[in-house]
């Protein structure tokens, strides 16, 4: 055989293996996340332990500012799973987004009031600028219902819309709003700075289911078992941060990841170990679920209470329990 034609064999068997995908190659999925906040603790843990590498997953996790940032990229398709607040979730399912929730993330909100050095009380708020997510942001509805029942008015302060907690955060350092919704662990950071705490959030809504995961349902049609693999390295994580003996490993993970220091990272874990702010297992909690969709009703967003299980799919949940 001539030797010619010999090698144009080798090459073009050699482009063909190229070209095609290597049978271990890592699963690739697309993660969405508000922002770097304590409520993502397990996915830093699943990140820095390889845990979706020993699933084969490869996870490319986005941070996009906003609940409402992660679910309109997951309706847009631009997202394969997101973490992201539950009113948000609620609201976008109820008006024709193709999203389920399927799990777990935070089965409380634990959000904190903090106010300008010198603040005396909710009254001293009274013509002040408070930061919030944003218009239709739960941390709305939380200064809402906190600042009714300390005496004020929905007019009686103005609102700057930060997005997530760190620029929130921000905006309190720098003096642009007296006062400002913070979630773990910015409060801790505005607290060791001198900054006054009005309140915690699950004083006032004890029952609040805050974060969930939710998928895109038209990529979740064709994608079950990478949903399954996600979900067991989600589970592994929360198993991890829970285990007593893990304790310093994780203050140090969550140090990294949302650049606090070390004292601020071990406050919040404790504070969300004491309080199981993770969602053990990645839980659903339909009663927490049901306390967002009755909020949401109060302020006449739903005209009635829908069923809890129009939101949901949690056949992934049991599936991934059975094995």
């Amino acid at each position: 055989m001539d030797h010619r034609h010999v090698w144009r064999r080798i090459c073009a068997a050699i482009a063909i293996f190229a070209l095609a995908p290597s049978a271990h190659a890592a699963s690739a999925i697309t993660l969405g996340i508000t922002s770097a906040t304590a409520f993502s603790i397990p996915h830093y843990i699943a990140e820095e332990k390889k845990y979706s590498a020993d699933e084969g997953l490869s996870v490319d996790t986005i941070i996009s500012g906003s609940a409402n940032g992660v679910l309109q990229q997951l309706a847009a398709g631009s997202l394969n799973i997101g973490q992201a607040a539950t009113d948000q979730t609620l609201r976008a399912i109820q008006r024709g987004a193709p999203i389920r929730i399927i799990a777990g993330a935070a089965s409380n909100a634990p959000f904190r009031m903090l106010a300008a050095k010198g603040t005396k009380g909710w009254a001293d708020l009274k013509g002040k600028a408070i930061s919030v997510g944003g218009l239709t942001d739960v941390t709305l509805y939380f200064l809402r219902t906190m600042a009714r029942r300390n005496g004020l008015g929905d007019h009686d302060y103005d609102l700057l819309y930060g997005g997530g907690s760190p620029n929130r955060l921000s905006q309190l350092l720098s003096g642009a709003v007296a006062g400002a919704i913070l979630t773990n662990p910015h409060d801790f950071m505005a607290l060791e700075q001198g900054f006054v705490d009005l309140g915690s959030v699950p004083d006032y809504l004890p029952h609040w289911a805050q974060n969930n995961i939710q998928v895109d349902t038209r990529w979740a049609a064709q994608h079950r078992a990478e949903i399954l693999a996600f979900l067991r390295v989600h589970i592994r994580a929360t198993r991890y941060f829970y285990d007593p003996a893990n304790r310093a490993d994780v203050i140090a993970i969550l140090a990294k990841h949302t650049k606090s220091t070390p004292d601020v990272a071990a406050k919040t874990y404790d504070l969300y170990v004491r309080q199981q702010v993770i969602a053990p297992d990645a839980a659903l909690f339909p009663d927490g679920l049901q306390e967002n969709i009755d909020a949401l009703v109060s302020i006449g967003e739903f005209a009635s209470a829908p069923p809890v299980a129009g939101f949901v799919d949690d056949s992934f949940l049991a599936e991934v329990a059975k094995r």
